[in-house]
Order: structure tokens, then sequence, then C-alpha cells
């Protein structure tokens, strides 16, 4: 397998069916299930609170500017979510925020839908509301600003610990599991049929979005060098030094939108893609007496 030419994804249906995308093409693959820890580290206290700390912090840059803002957006947000709930909550048992009619919702609005359930569960655990049967009642009234939210640390700018004690806030490191599904192919790939439309598939596969992006680059780059070794091969170069010494002599153009492109590789690198031309069936001949088929 090479390194760069590996999707990753966030559901093993997706990864699957990647892999079965790429195996439908006649090249290798392979899918792994790596663990991962991940941590953030979170502030808690009630919006009153953390919008004082926001308050009181002393931005040094843009950066911290844009970061300041960004927690009171949080704050704001979760008070004006608060207040509705609880308003429906009073008004009707919680009814109207549930979902009604067969019409889809948009993206938006299934989200800001998941969300409120998230809270509701939230106010549950707290002992501000109950379900049951489908009604929700208030348990207990509190103003919107004594809710209890966190804020992630780097957008309050970290506060210190005595800052922290100060303002009578905590901080944690939420440490949470998640498990990354990885397809990983060989330069093989780079000879099944129709490269375009297998591109076309693997992005309906819905690749984690950097790793499609560092994917697309390597296939390229991988594709372009393959044609450029049949050409040096073409050009009469017939052993693997050969054809690394010829490589670094050409000067690539081919969109005048991006910078051209120069190989210059080790004869491992060069050895490697040999023996994928040698077994895709598009060279033949043994080190010192290449030759294109």
């Amino acid at each position: 397998m090479v390194h760069g030419l590996t999707l990753i994804f966030d559901e093993r249906e997706h990864a699957q069916q990647c892999l079965r995308v790429m195996k439908k093409s006649g090249t290798t693959a392979k899918l792994s299930v790596d663990p991962t820890l991940i941590s953030e580290e979170m502030v808690f206290g009630t919006i009153n609170q953390l919008r004082a700390c926001v308050d009181a912090a002393s931005p040094e840059d843009d950066e911290d500017d844009e970061a300041l803002m960004l927690a009171s957006g949080i704050l704001n947000h979760e008070e004006e979510a608060f207040s509705r709930i609880i308003s429906a909550v009073e008004e009707d048992g919680g009814r109207s925020l549930c979902l009604s009619g067969d019409a889809p919702l948009s993206e938006e609005d299934e989200a800001a839908h998941l969300e409120d359930a998230a809270r509701l569960i939230v106010y549950e655990a707290k002992g501000l509301i109950k379900a049951e049967e489908g009604v929700i009642s208030l348990q207990k009234s509190i103003e919107p600003g004594d809710l209890e939210v966190a804020v992630p640390a780097p957008l309050l700018l970290f506060p210190s610990h005595e800052d922290l004690v100060e303002a009578n806030l905590t901080a944690e490191r939420i440490v949470s599991s998640e498990m990354v599904y990885s397809v990983s192919t060989g330069i093989d790939i780079i000879f099944c049929d129709d490269p375009s439309e297998l591109i076309g598939l693997l992005e309906e596969c819905q690749p984690e979005e950097e790793s499609f992006v560092a994917f697309l680059e390597q296939f390229f780059l991988f594709l372009t060098l393959a044609e450029e070794v049949v050409s040096a091969i073409q050009q009469g170069a017939a052993s693997v030094s050969e054809v690394a010494g010829t490589l670094p002599s050409k000067l690539i153009s081919l969109d005048e939108e991006v910078y051209p492109i120069r190989f210059s590789l080790d004869e491992e690198m060069v050895s490697h893609m040999v023996d994928a031309l040698r077994s895709a069936g598009k060279i033949a001949g043994k080190d010192g007496r290449l030759k294109v088929r």
C-alpha cells in the first residue's frame, strides 16, 4: 500500500461501500478500523459567569477577538434556546417542539431539531424538566443566565486556574472515543478503466474531505508519473536508474493555471512505479531491458 492513497471515513458503512467500489474497479484495497481518543478542554459555569469571563478577558490580537466573539455567540445561542424551549414547555408541554407532518426537513432544520433534543436530555438531567408519556413538565424555574453550560477553553483564551477560581468556573479535559475507518489502495488504482468515473464513485462514498483532497493529489501525481516513466522508456531509457536520471530534466506543464511539475525521485520510488507498470501490462522486460508494450 502507498501512503497517501488512503481515504478516511466517519462511518463503517461508507468505508465498506468505498472498498466495494475499489475492488469492483479491479484495484487492491484494504479497510482498517482504528480507535482514537479525542480530547477537548472545556470551561463550565453559568451563562452569566461565562459571559463575565468573556468580558474580563484581555485579547492580544484579532484571533483572540474572534475567539471571544465565538464564545459570546455560543452563550447567546444557548440562552435563546433555553428561553424558547422552556416557553414551549410551559405553553403546551413541549408538543410544539416535536416534528409534525411528512415534509422532509432541510439539513439545517434537522440539525436544529437534534440540538433541541439533546438540550432536553441535558435539562432533564439537571432536574429542570421531566418528560412523561410524551408530555414535558417544568420541575424547576431558573433565569436563563443561571443555566449551566460549557464553552471550549480556547474560545475563552485558556483562563488560568486563578481566573477560574475567581470567576467560580471549573475546567476539564473531556476525552471521548472515536472509530476511524480508512480504506487504502495501491498504485494499481491508476490503471483502472475509467479514472474519472472511479473518482466520482469514491466521492459518493462520502470520505472525509481532507483525506479525499490528499487522495486526489496522490492519484493525479501517480497517474502523471506513470505516463512520464512510459515516455522515458519509449525514448530509450532501459533501466530504473536511467529512468530516474531522465525525469528531473523534464518540466511538465499540464495547465496554465497551476505550476508545472518536475519529478525528482529516488530510484526506489521509480522502481515501485516500474513494477506497477509491468504488472499492469504497460511495459515489459527486466531492469536494463525495459520496453513499452
